[in-house]
């Protein structure tokens, strides 16, 4: 141990083998399995070859491809027995989260017992799993069951939530439903403490009106949020003050050690002078914000900013000076080995950038003896740092940025630190004690108030959205702030953004696309033209409360930064139509109007349109009396390339369209009918002689589309065929003489996700 702690003294040595695992810990979750991992490898061996100190960087990069490989093996890497023989597994569960409690209800459950195999509740798979039963479930309720279980495998969709990844990060592995109707729950008392505490919290703040914020700020639980709050706090730059990080930690930390020191001031106890105060008051503020990450159920972030926390304290404590880089570096460096997966976290990159953000200006600029009017300016200083050094990350994680917070977090950071949260843990301590109702009742309406007046901000001043960024220009940001903090000469910031531009002039555009999107069954397509876009179908909606244009195609929108300016819906089916109405509430009813001027339940228009240069040609159509053949079938056409949207039609319908004498040759087609048997004739085929067929459809669906007669068929024709629900998201790019053809899960594949 002592040989350990002697490193500390020698800082290159220790913070080389740092660096090292930080680097390989990020190569070989995001690379491991390719080119570029190798290139990466036999680069820190040939430096390792010529430059000392890169043997130490080898090691630490050594030691994570080892741990990596450890720990997924360990705790990711779970199979189903006999998968694809047994439809029902005998399992005990722990339900981790109620998602839903309506009918059916949807819980997150971890898997203690699968068939004959037992798993420790630390290592224990998790499932998303509905249960039709009438016994409400809880957090900790435990019991056995029969159900149906597979592989967790979500819709793949670009610049969207990945849910596959997420439930990866979770360790949520398989889904399916519980089959047992009447449930017999064993035990509840597992995280009891926390599940009490959160009883108790909810209790003290019931009669508030901001019950929700006090309630996430104090549990770290934001169950009680709704969507919307969530939205304005996100839109205000103020979410992250929800998000238990290294604010609230040391808000905790700050409160025990102050609290501290003063009881033990004013009880005048005669102590050693060989006793450190500090280290003791230090202790009581470590402890304080320990029992706050447990009682917060150690979620990542808090855990994150404990685990910064301890190695701050260790190394001041022990090396008698601050340490503030080392200390930086070894928390992300027991961060990464507790779990290397972390590097999958948007929250891991904000909260340590924040930290170096705020440690850098804290060495520019004075504090001690500072006049208070210098303090505010060094706040100030601090806010604007932040803001500018984190722009990036938001703009690729969020797409935009909060103009608002800008100004807003110079006041509700110091209100929160020195008013809120004291004022909280004192109301949360003593309400045990004695009754605080009094105290809330005081000031709950002024913080509405203050909360009334952040809802009056207009939308326009809270949020600018920019539309998507490439990983490539966060990169060569930081790589010029870089050189603008480290080299003399500033003008050496022009190269990496020099490299930039060349390359956005020399990359080419293409003049239009098409996003079929990976809804599971069903249809949702976004056309692109000049940012404005045209909607095809609205994808399925299920129990009323998961819809695709929710999840998908309205954050798509938001994402790319688009113009909505027509949309068309193709039939009525719920595959097609469910995810409509959740459109029209998001205020783009108007865009239906051209091709719906009866309202949507009615055919769509006959009509030829431009759109932007585009020729919009839909096909008129006999009453059929079914939805699928009077399916509103639509061909876009530039000079060079065309697609043709189909719905749901049959055969039946095709004939009429050919017998009518349209022309209906296009480069691009959307399978009918998601692929059915029941569509795609000969005739038809050869009338469009498609060269790119896409299948909307399922994976591993119930109807087994595309039918493998009508791929066979596309085959006879030479046309590449892709489906949605085994490659994931379409995109068609169209050039002035070609087309080329993306897809989500080649572009956005990881080696630890199996598709």
């Amino acid at each position: 141990m002592d040989r350990f702690f002697s490193h500390l003294k020698q800082p290159f040595t220790s913070m080389w083998i740092s660096l090292g695992f930080v680097c390989g810990s990020i190569a070989t979750v995001f690379y491991f399995q390719t080119l570029e991992f190798i290139l990466i490898t036999i680069s820190i061996l040939i430096a390792s070859a010529y430059f000392k100190p890169f043997s130490n960087v080898l090691l630490g990069f050594i030691c994570a491809i080892f741990a990596i490989l450890v720990h997924f093996t360990l705790f990711y890497s779970f199979e189903l027995p006999a998968q694809g023989e047994k439809y029902a597994y005998s399992v005990k569960l722990v339900v981790e989260d109620v998602v839903s409690a309506n009918a059916p209800q949807y819980i997150k459950a971890k898997i203690i017992k699968l068939d004959e195999q037992d798993y420790a509740y630390f290592t224990a798979p998790s499932a998303m799993l509905s249960v039709d039963s009438a016994q409400i479930l809880e957090v900790g309720a435990t019991f056995s069951a029969h159900a149906h279980l597979k592989n967790f495998r979500s819709t793949k969709n670009f610049t969207v939530f990945d849910n596959q990844l997420y439930a990866f990060t979770q360790k949520i592995f398989f889904k399916g439903k519980v089959l047992n109707k009447n449930l017999i729950i064993t035990d509840t008392k597992r995280n009891q403490h926390v599940i009490a505490y959160r009883h108790y919290i909810k209790h003290i703040f019931k009669e508030s009106k901001l019950n929700w914020l006090y309630y996430t700020l104090l549990t770290g639980d934001k169950s009680l949020m709704n969507f919307e709050q969530k939205l304005t706090m996100q839109t205000l730059g103020l979410s992250h003050l929800l998000a238990i990080s290294g604010l609230h930690i040391s808000l905790v930390f700050g409160f025990a050690f102050f609290v501290t020191r003063s009881l033990v001031s004013h009880a005048r106890i005669r102590i050693k002078q060989t006793i450190n105060l500090a280290t003791c008051y230090s202790l009581m503020g470590f402890i304080a914000a320990f029992v706050y990450v447990y009682l917060s159920d150690f979620i990542v972030s808090a855990t994150r900013a404990l685990i910064m926390l301890g190695c701050y304290l260790l190394l001041y404590y022990l090396a008698k000076q601050s340490l503030r880089w080392r200390s930086i570096l070894y928390a992300l460096v027991l961060v990464l080995m507790i779990n290397p997966f972390n590097v999958l976290n948007p929250g891991l990159y904000f909260s340590f950038l924040a930290v170096v953000i705020i440690f850098i200006v804290i060495t520019k600029v004075p504090f001690k003896g500072a006049s208070v009017i210098a303090k505010i300016g060094m706040l100030c200083a601090i806010q604007g740092a932040l803001f500018i050094g984190l722009l990036p990350l938001s703009l690729y994680f969020f797409n935009g940025v909060s103009l608002a917070g800008l100004v807003l977090n110079l006041i509700a950071i110091p209100l929160l630190a020195f008013i809120i949260m004291p004022l909280l843990l004192v109301v949360a301590i003593l309400s045990s004690i004695i009754d605080m109702s009094l105290i809330v009742s005081l000031f709950d309406p002024v913080l509405y108030f203050l909360y009334q007046q952040l809802m009056a901000i207009p939308p326009g001043w809270r949020w600018f959205n920019v539309g998507t960024i490439t990983l490539d220009i966060v990169m060569f940001s930081y790589v010029t702030m870089l050189l603008l903090y480290l080299v003399k000469f500033k003008w050496l910031a022009c190269i990496p953004l020099s490299v930039l531009l060349v390359d956005s002039y020399f990359t080419s555009k293409s003049d239009w696309q098409v996003n079929i999107f990976d809804v599971g069954h069903g249809l949702m397509v976004l056309l692109e033209k000049d940012n404005n876009a045209l909607i095809y179908d609205f994808g399925p909606s299920y129990f009323n409360r998961f819809s695709r244009t929710r999840s998908i195609l309205l954050p798509y929108i938001k994402a790319n930064n688009l113009n909505v300016a027509t949309a068309i819906l193709s039939h009525q089916d719920n595959d097609h139509a469910g995810g409509v109405k959740h459109f029209i509430e998001a205020g783009f009813e108007s865009t239906l109007s051209a091709f719906h001027p009866n309202g949507i339940p009615s055919l769509c228009k006959t009509m030829t349109m431009d759109f932007y240069g585009l020729k919009i040609q839909t096909f008129s159509s006999i009453t059929f009396n079914n939805n699928n053949d009077d399916s509103c079938v639509v061909k876009i056409s530039s000079a060079q390339h065309s697609v043709l949207f189909t719905g749901d039609i049959s055969k039946q319908r095709e004939h009429a369209l050919i017998a009518a004498g349209y022309n209906l040759a296009s480069n691009v087609l959307i399978s009918p009918h998601h692929g059915s048997g029941t569509s795609s004739s000969s005739e038809f085929i050869a009338a469009v002689n498609p060269k790119v067929v896409v299948h909307s459809s399922a994976y591993k669906g119930q109807w087994h589309f595309p039918n493998d007669e009508v791929v066979a068929r596309f085959n006879k024709i030479g046309a590449a065929q892709y489906i949605t629900g085994q490659q994931g998201q379409i995109r068609i790019k169209f050039y002035s003489t070609n087309l080329h053809v993306e897809t989500a899960r080649e572009r956005e594949s990881y080696w630890f996700i199996k598709d």
